[in-house]
């Protein structure tokens, strides 16, 4: 008489079901990449003709520093990788997919980069948008000079 493993019994009735799950998670990751595939699309099309001066110039009639402006958005294009034009009102979690190291290391390159001092008081509100990242760049000090060297004119 013939014994079975009762090990091997209970994976060959495992399987079936096994299998529908993995193929299940494999169709919602397909559906999830086709439905951002067409966002991004979307995006492209809907924002046709933006790109970093008339960006830049909507966030001037508006008050904001050009130079911040500029910066903020090739920043986001070329480090971040956003590949299509951003506007201020655009998420940066949710329309940008930037998590909060994201952000943090933004903040940090591009306050570096324009030569601005993050004050931690003038991050009392979280930064939703690109014009909050604007907004708090803007509304850091200058970093001073190092001691002995002068200012050029």
């Amino acid at each position: 008489m013939a014994t079975h493993n009762p090990f091997s019994l209970g994976i060959q009735e495992q399987a079936i079901p096994i299998l529908a799950i993995i193929l299940c998670i494999g169709l919602a990751y397909l559906l999830l990449r086709w439905v951002a595939s067409r966002r991004h699309r979307a995006l492209i099309r809907e924002r046709e003709g933006v790109d970093e001066a008339s960006f830049a110039r909507r966030m001037q009639e508006q008050g904001f520093d050009p130079v911040i402006a500029r910066s903020t958005f090739r920043y986001l294009q070329e480090v971040q990788g956003i590949r299509f034009p951003v506007l201020p009102t655009d998420d940066l979690d949710v329309d940008l997919g930037l998590d909060s190291e994201d952000i943090k290391q933004t903040l940090s390159d591009l306050s570096s980069g324009l030569e601005r001092r993050l004050n931690a008081a003038l991050l009392h509100r979280p930064l939703v948008t690109v014009e909050d990242l604007v907004r708090l760049l803007q509304a850091s000090p200058r970093a001073e000079s190092s001691p002995g060297t002068e200012a050029v004119a």
